[in-house]
């Protein structure tokens, strides 16, 4: 797999992010946010910091674990599956287009100043340009962007300096939050999108250097300095009263010519003019791409996805983009444009910092970040509710907004993509999976179930699957070749990757490596038929169910990882496919004893079954064993006699280990077994846990808190599910 190339430095970083940022919502929105905020327009926008800061950390730490072209909508889909995936496209895309649309009617309000013309017309025409521009392949012009941005910087930071120095205006602003808090939380919501170019840096952190150090950094600088900027300035805009009395959709310019004169307010009104283009031709070069996008990963038409061979554009998509902005300059005003751009930008910071928790949450083995989002998980979750309360402020447009998100992309989904996409997103694969053992089978499974008709009461073999984390591969390998008698035995070395790279494209690893000579080598010493097999997979679970359903498999073995409790839920490596295979299932907890030469088999009044004292027997018989004690609890006093005439009959007097039966009266199996194991090296026991209550299962799973606290080695057996015929082949 080819990774970026990571050459983006600090300063880098920094200046792509502001070049993001500046633009309407400094230009324009403290005109309308002020008649919500008052004299407190300069704590709306720190306010906004709350809902900005965590989304944007969560983006730092998804680019650097998924460096790949897309950004947010990437990110969204191979977390969510591809239905989410086409609704967040539309709400990216649309978000991008009304901040365009946004920027392009402040240009307006900006160009009347210099020219009297009509804003709404004025803002069609530059569209034209702007289309002209990206549909010719002239809309990349960083080195002026840069340029321009770094004049608006300067010239912001020097009139909000200039408004300080007036003898008039010596004071920072005065006075108390207002009444009515809604409506500073209206304002705050209103000027969210101001800070929208932060998420800029997710979508070049697979190419930052350092990026443990570096994108925190940039973060924290790109949202000072910008934060910082527009304090300043609203600051410096509330010391004039009268400009509080009403919108004023040029507000910089009207502050400039009431603190500078009036030259200096046609200079603001060209530096306001010029960046605000630049970043509508910006925001309509990168909407254009999710339609692009979208349509390679077949959720929209071919059409979208064609680019031009004289040109090299998406001439499709830009021309949709372009068409959609037009639309939204006739229909909507200046007001309508800041708030539902708002809308959408808070949506999409809600679900990232979702995204984030979900794919922390199911611990998938390829979610490997470079940068990890601090104070997990207060960071997302502060960022979750901020942005709920925000939307509230918003009702009114939020539920619009969500509309022209949810209908056109359902729709789209359900008429055309999921008859195209197969991709399950990381969710998908996680849970129940109903698509595992339902009669309804793809060509593929009906394949197999062929075969499994013709071949699943053959000679049996073992699967031994390997996951990358086990403590001794070695001993769990040899585990299999006294399970398989040392008939054929099989070991899978799993590798779980992300939807958007092919396995093929995965080259075995060191540890991969060295691990195959391993098997080799105890093929060679235990005069054993071992093949091995490195794996990668999307669908880790889908994996192990169809290993467990092949040709010839009857035992799959491998190592316990252990009940892991993250913030809010519980991680089973196995999950719910183990509670469905066809196969025995053999899970082993390593507790670093080599050789087993006193193994204790632990069975209750209710289970006591000869498959379980036959593994024991077929492991004693390849290490030697001196000793097999069959350790037998029970409740009713009466039980004893019929107990004892069940066991004794599992004896094997031919087994070259001593067998001794020890029946009991217990009060607590679980706790007689864990003082027993401090005297055996193995403890094996009949996992029969599929009828407890739920809460029993998530707080206090019986064979976990054995495997957990025995004292020696323990493997939890637990039977096959029985396979059933149907017109689709076998299930379990």
């Amino acid at each position: 797999m080819e990774a970026l190339e990571r050459r983006l430095n600090l300063k880098a970083i920094v200046v792509i992010s502001l070049a993001a940022m500046l633009g309407p919502g400094i230009f324009v929105l403290p005109g309308v946010a002020v008649m919500y905020a008052g004299s407190q327009l300069w704590l709306a926008y720190l306010l906004a910091l709350v809902c900005v800061v965590p989304a944007s950390l969560a983006i730092g730490e998804l680019g650097t674990a998924i460096p790949t072209s897309g950004g947010a909508y990437v990110y969204i889909e191979r977390t969510f599956g591809p239905l989410m995936g086409t609704l967040a496209g539309f709400g990216l895309w649309l978000a991008l287009l009304f901040k365009s649309a946004f920027a392009l009617m402040g240009i307006g309000a900006y160009l009347v100043v210099l020219v009297d013309l009509p804003t709404r017309e004025t803002a069609l025409v530059l569209l034209g340009c702007i289309l002209f521009l990206n549909m010719f392949g002239m809309g990349k012009m960083s080195e002026i962007i840069s340029v321009v941005v770094m004049v608006a910087l300067v010239s912001l930071s020097l009139l909000g300096v200039w408004t300080f120095m007036r003898p008039e205006t010596l004071s920072l602003p005065s006075g108390s939050p207002p009444e009515d808090l809604s409506s500073l939380l209206l304002a705050t919501a209103t000027v969210v999108v101001s800070y929208a170019g932060a998420l800029k840096i997710g979508a070049v952190a697979g190419e930052v250097k350092n990026p443990h150090q570096n994108l925190p950094k940039s973060i924290f600088y790109s949202l000072l300095i910008a934060a910082g900027l527009y304090v300043l300035v609203a600051c410096a805009y509330i010391q004039i009263p009268y400009l509080m009395s009403e919108k004023d959709l040029a507000p910089i310019h009207t502050l400039t010519e009431h603190v500078a004169g009036k030259h200096f307010g046609f200079v603001m009104c060209a530096v306001a003019i010029f960046t605000m283009v630049s970043m509508a031709n910006a925001g309509v070069l990168a909407a254009s791409r999710f339609p692009f996008a979208m349509s390679r990963d077949k959720l929209l038409m071919p059409i979208f996805g064609h680019i031009s061979p004289r040109y090299l554009t998406p001439i499709p998509a830009i021309l949709l983009s372009c068409l959609t902005v037009a639309g939204i300059i006739l229909f909507f005003n200046v007001e309508k444009l800041a708030k539902f751009a708002s809308v959408f930008q808070i949506l999409i910071f809600v679900v990232l910092n979702v995204t984030v928790m979900v794919l922390r949450e199911t611990r998938v083995q390829w979610y490997k970040p470079g940068f990890a989002i601090p104070m997990y998980p207060w960071m997302p979750l502060i960022g979750i509710i901020s942005g709920c309360l925000f939307l509230m402020s918003l009702n009114q447009y939020m539920i619009y907004a969500l509309a022209s998100v949810v209908l056109p992309g359902a729709l789209t989904y359900f008429l055309y993509s999921r008859k195209r996409v197969d991709r399950k997103g990381v969710l998908g694969f996680r849970g129940t999976r109903k698509d595992l053992i339902s009669g309804e089978s793809s060509w593929e499974k009906e394949r197999r179930f062929e075969s499994l008709l013709t071949n699943a009461y053959k000679n049996a073999s073992v699967v031994v699957c390997l996951f990358g984390k086990e403590r001794g591969p070695d001993t769990l390998i040899e585990l299999g070749v006294a399970v398989s008698k040392k008939e054929r035995l099989e070991v899978v070395h799993l590798t779980e990757i992300p939807e958007q790279i092919q396995s093929h494209d995965i080259r075995d690893s060191a540890s991969v490596r060295s691990l195959r000579r391993r098997v080799q080598t105890l093929s060679q010493m235990n005069q054993a038929s071992i093949v091995f097999d490195p794996i990668s997979s999307h669908d880790l679970y889908a994996t192990v169910y169809e290993i467990s359903q092949r040709l010839h498999c009857s035992w799959l073995i491998h190592e316990w990882g252990g009940k892991h409790f993250g913030t809010f839920t519980v991680h089973n490596q196995m999950g719910w496919v183990a509670q469905h295979l066809g196969c025995h299932l053999i899970t082993f907890r390593d507790a670093g004893i080599r050789y087993f030469r006193n193994i204790l088999v632990v069975m209750d009044e209710n289970h006591i079954k000869p498959l379980t004292t036959q593994l024991a027997y077929d492991i004693a018989n390849i290490h030697e064993s001196d000793e097999i004690t069959l350790f037998c609890g029970y409740t009713d006093p009466q039980a004893q006699p019929e107990l004892e005439s069940q066991v004794y009959p599992l004896v094997q007097a031919d087994s070259q280990a001593n067998t001794t039966v020890l029946v009991e009266n217990v009060t607590d199996l679980i706790s007689r077994s864990l003082v027993l194991s401090e005297e055996f090296d193995l403890l094996l026991f009949l996992c029969a846990d599929d009828s407890r209550a739920w809460w029993e299962k998530f707080f206090s799973e019986k064979s976990d808190i054995l495997m957990a606290g025995s004292a020696c080695s323990v493997i939890c057996l637990r039977e096959a599910r029985p396979l059933k015929v149907t017109d689709h082949g076998l299930i379990s």
